[in-house]
Parts: structure tokens; sequence; C-alpha cells
């Protein structure tokens, strides 16, 4: 029985005992190669000759400008005098006015006791 006991509990202490994690952290060559790499690059772009387009070459491609025809302003008549007064002698038609005799609670109770006396 002891050496059970003894087996668990160096499991137990192995199980339970902290493992140390160990970090490194370097660098190095890294920095240099992205300096090589930046400075081809640079190089590349300052080397860089764009060709020059030769004159004319874009006759053909572009259409030309064109400017829509400016619109007439409105004509309008300075004498309207007379369309007023056209306007103004107009008779509407009269307005069909709907009288209440009795207000509305009162036509409901009418009509209430009609289907209570039925």
């Amino acid at each position: 029985m002891n050496s059970l006991t003894s087996r668990y509990l160096r499991q137990t202490f192995c199980l339970s005992r902290p493992i140390p994690i160990v970090r490194n952290f370097t660098s190095g060559p890294v920095k240099d190669k992205i300096d090589i790499i930046q400075n081809l690059y640079i190089k590349e772009l300052k080397s860089y000759k764009p060709t020059q387009a030769a004159a004319g070459s874009e006759v053909g491609q572009v259409k030309e400008l064109r400017l829509p025809v400016t619109p007439e302003p409105p004509k309008i008549d300075e004498d309207i005098s007379s369309e007023l007064a056209a306007y103004e002698a107009e008779e509407l038609p009269p307005l069909e006015k709907n009288i209440v005799t009795e207000s509305f609670e009162k036509q409901l109770l009418v009509e209430e006791e009609a289907v209570h006396a039925h």
C-alpha cells in the first residue's frame, strides 16, 4: 500500500508543479533584409523613365467637347391685367352645405330605440 500511495503522491506533485516557460526574443538579420529590399525598390523607382507620348496621339481616342445649346428665356406677357380681371370675374359654383338639424348622438339614440322596439 505504501508503494501505491507514494506513486500517487509523485504523480500529483508532478502535475501540480508549474512548468517554467521560457521565451526568447531575437532581432537580427530580418531588419537588414527589409532594408535591402526597400533599397532595391527605391533604386528601381528612381531609375524608371516613362516613355513620352507622341504629339497628336490622342486624336481619335478622345471625343471633342461640345457644349449644349443655351435655352431661350421664357416669354412673359407684361400685360396680364386682362387675364387677372377675367379670373376675378369668374364665378365659383355654390358650395353645398350639409345642414345638420340634429346632433349625431340624438340620431344614434333614435336608431337604438328603433332596434329595441322590434
